[in-house]
């Protein structure tokens, strides 16, 4: 990625692991914050349930996730231009970063004092902006439309591949 006004210095990489099994998302994105849950999220948005809980992602072989945050708000389309178009990540992904972090005590990349944004197809291969965002000791999920006018406010942390 070339410089760009629109991110600020805070950025980075992560090595997300590789899957052996396909990821069924509704077996994954599941409200439960009991302490033994794998991933405590309190809430799923209905939207987010209606385009992402009948997908299944294959396995992958794991793959580094560039990250970056916002030096101001901006739509959707803007952003995924100035990352040079490569941003399309998987619910997986997601997932594994957010398992990484059950407790908003442990080191890992994803914000707890504000939102995480995935670019990630649905079902149906729209491509979405996901969103999960720490509160409360848990996580909340939910996706917009990349159309969407209100895009990503300024401090959201935005994920995308890293073509190493």
């Amino acid at each position: 990625m070339t410089e760009s006004r629109l991110f600020t210095l805070v950025s980075g990489t992560v090595k997300v692991a590789a899957t052996t099994t396909p990821f069924v998302a509704r077996d994954h994105f599941v409200e439960n914050i009991r302490r033994e849950a794998p991933v405590k999220i309190f809430y799923v948005a209905d939207v987010f349930k209606e385009w992402f809980l009948g997908k299944e992602e294959k396995p992958f072989e794991g793959a580094f996730l560039r990250y970056n945050e916002l030096s101001f708000s901006s739509v959707d389309g803007f952003i995924i231009a100035e990352l040079g178009g490569e941003v399309e990540t998987t619910l997986a992904e997601l997932f594994l970063l957010m398992e990484r972090q059950k407790n908003s005590g442990k080191r890992s990349p994803l914000k707890t004092d504000g939102s995480n944004v995935f670019y990630i197809r649905d079902g149906n291969g729209v491509l979405r902006a996901v969103f999960a965002r720490w509160s409360c000791g848990s996580w909340r999920v939910g996706a917009n439309s990349v159309a969407n006018p209100r895009g990503q406010r300024r401090g959201h942390r935005i994920f995308s591949r890293d073509s190493r």
